[in-house]
């Protein structure tokens, strides 16, 4: 599951790096993609856009998974804590009946 948040920062990443070139880096696009000079840019835009959009998605979704387990997990301690303390209180209880 590590491996997929990181590569949700990755894609994140990306598309922000997408953003700023569409916003700023006309010059660097055309000089790399010459065949998009008098054309718009607002593909890259929108690709940056959407590639966020894609890696925040499933980060929402893996970051839900991992708190709804990690809350299950401290449930599950704080059951076996009280269980135990309850035992232990009921031995205490036994003995002093004695």
């Amino acid at each position: 599951m590590q491996k997929l948040v990181i590569v949700t920062f990755v894609l994140r990443a990306f598309g922000f790096v997408l953003v700023l070139l569409s916003l700023f880096g006309h010059d660097l696009i055309l000089n790399v993609f010459p065949g998009l000079e008098g054309m718009s840019i607002n593909p890259i835009f929108y690709s940056g856009i959407g590639v966020y959009f894609v890696g925040a998605l499933i980060y929402f979704f893996v970051n839900k998974k991992r708190r709804a387990d990690r809350r299950r997990e401290e449930i599950a301690e704080a059951e076996q804590r009280a269980f135990q303390s309850s035992a232990r209180g009921q031995d205490q209880d036994g003995d002093q009946d004695a």
